[in-house]
């Protein structure tokens, strides 16, 4: 198996798990303790799992690419408990035309596959 068939498969899978998982929504603090902000999860072909930020929003500025913030996510599953993951911030995406338009689109990935499956 090549390197970009290894790659293609861990991002299929890595795409059937967020289906799985069912989460809905993640929320986080970047100072500690607050304020909380709280973003409905997205999914797409180019991206398994991303927020949606207003490009004037006090959030994006501190948000950069390659953190790792602890997340909470909440399952679209009432009978399931909300679960604290390590998440790094993947690609920030400055969106001029489309459906989010006025927005940017910020990748999130979580940094142990495990944790986010169990």
């Amino acid at each position: 198996m090549t390197a970009i068939e290894m790659n293609t498969s861990t991002v299929s899978k890595f795409k059937e798990s967020l289906k799985s998982a069912g989460f809905y929504s993640v929320e986080f603090a970047i100072d500690e303790p607050h304020p909380l902000y709280q973003f409905k999860i997205w999914r797409s072909e180019s991206s398994p799992m991303f927020v949606v930020v207003k490009e004037n929003s006090a959030v994006l500025p501190k948000l950069k690419a390659g953190c790792v913030l602890n997340m909470t996510y909440y399952s679209s599953d009432a009978q399931c408990p909300k679960k604290q993951i390590e998440t790094r911030i993947g690609h920030i995406s400055n969106e001029r035309e489309g459906r989010f338009e006025g927005h940017c689109t910020v990748d999130l990935v979580p940094v142990n596959q495990a944790t986010f499956q169990n």
